[in-house]
């Protein structure tokens, strides 16, 4: 996880986003999301101290999260949400989230203490200074630090145990496999950037069934039609689709496979001929598609590749040791400031 990076005009906001990286923010994670919370730690018998939202406890001892703190972070996370994405599904998400920042912080420290690893004096002065720098006079740097119930000595322990948790990372990203020159080379072809058309009849998540039915069989129709010989497909698309590509005959220009919602991509990826039409409208959260294939693309150069292989496998490293490390954290959280949907 890396420190934020501070704005000048806000240096309110600026000590405030530090506080929640790093004492409790998931950092952009995707938490759990079942109801019952899929969560890679234990959850045990709730609190009842309401000042106290949460205690994390594990063979490194136990840390608490006061309720204070916790409805801070709170309230900053879900300024940064559109309000379409403040239901009471989402909240649930993100308290997930802050819990499992929370128990990933303390296990993160934890181990660090355990194997040694220690911050360098000179690096954390030098970030001390840095934030420091964000504010227009001492003064003001002190009142804000006073607003957060904090001091200088106490900001630079978080930074300096900040440190200790990057360096423990690093270390744990080196515990990955290389991949070998067969894996590249599938992993070349799965990520060649390909071009395709598409025409989009909406029909959301929540549509009522007609609405569905009345959807999938227009884009039926538009398959067979798209299927046949001679069809102008950008023409379909400009008159058929309700997608924001419409006007440009459905082109959405080259992706990857990444920058597609999965139903798409997989439908998409399939087709290996320029000129391929998907046998079945693909549905997605957006409607039903009839998807064609305008480009197969070039596999991604291997050297490439290999690159984003290690990447990925060093993250993925690090976030498997980090659960690992979670599966002997037990959450026990205030049922009356955590909504989470956790259950003993």
């Amino acid at each position: 996880m890396h420190l934020p990076t501070l704005s000048r005009p806000l240096p309110a906001i600026a000590l405030s986003a530090l506080v929640l990286l790093l004492v409790g923010c998931g950092g952009g994670e995707n938490g759990p999301s079942s109801e019952t919370a899929d969560v890679p730690y234990q959850v045990g018998a709730s609190v009842s101290d309401s000042t106290v939202a949460l205690v994390v406890s594990s063979g490194y001892g136990a840390d608490t999260l006061s309720a204070a703190r916790y409805q801070q972070q709170v309230r900053m996370s879900m300024k940064r949400q559109a309000p379409s994405q403040q239901s009471e599904d989402q909240m649930q998400e993100t308290h997930r989230q802050l819990i499992r920042g929370f128990a990933r912080q303390h296990a993160l420290r934890g181990e660090a203490t355990a194997q040694g690893v220690e911050a360098d004096p000179t690096q954390v002065n030098a970030r001390l200074e840095k934030l420091k720098q964000r504010y227009e006079s001492e003064e003001q740097f002190q009142k804000q630090l006073a607003r957060n119930n904090m001091t200088v000595d106490s900001v630079r322990s978080l930074l300096a145990d900040q440190f200790r948790q990057q360096q423990l990372q690093r270390q744990m990203a080196e515990n990955y496999e290389e991949p070998s020159s067969e894996e590249v080379s599938s992993y070349s072809e799965e990520n060649r950037r390909i071009r395709a058309q598409h025409i989009l009849i909406k029909a959301g998540e929540n549509a009522p069934e007609s609405e569905v039915d009345s959807a999938r069989q227009a884009a039926s129709a538009l398959v067979d039609s798209a299927q046949m010989d001679n069809v102008d497909f950008a023409e379909l698309a400009r008159r058929h689709s309700q997608g924001p590509s419409a006007q440009k005959g459905g082109d959405l220009g080259f992706f990857t496979r990444d920058r597609m919602v999965d139903e798409f991509a997989d439908a998409a990826y399939a087709l290996s001929d320029s000129g391929d039409v998907a046998p079945e409208p693909v549905r997605t959260r957006f409607g039903f598609h009839v998807i064609r294939l305008t480009n197969a693309g070039e596999p991604m150069d291997t050297t490439k590749a290999r690159k984003q292989m290690a990447k990925e496998r060093r993250q993925q490293a690090v976030e498997d040791q980090i659960n690992a490390l979670l599966e002997d954290v037990t959450v026990r959280p205030n049922p009356n400031i955590v909504d989470a949907g956790l259950r003993e």
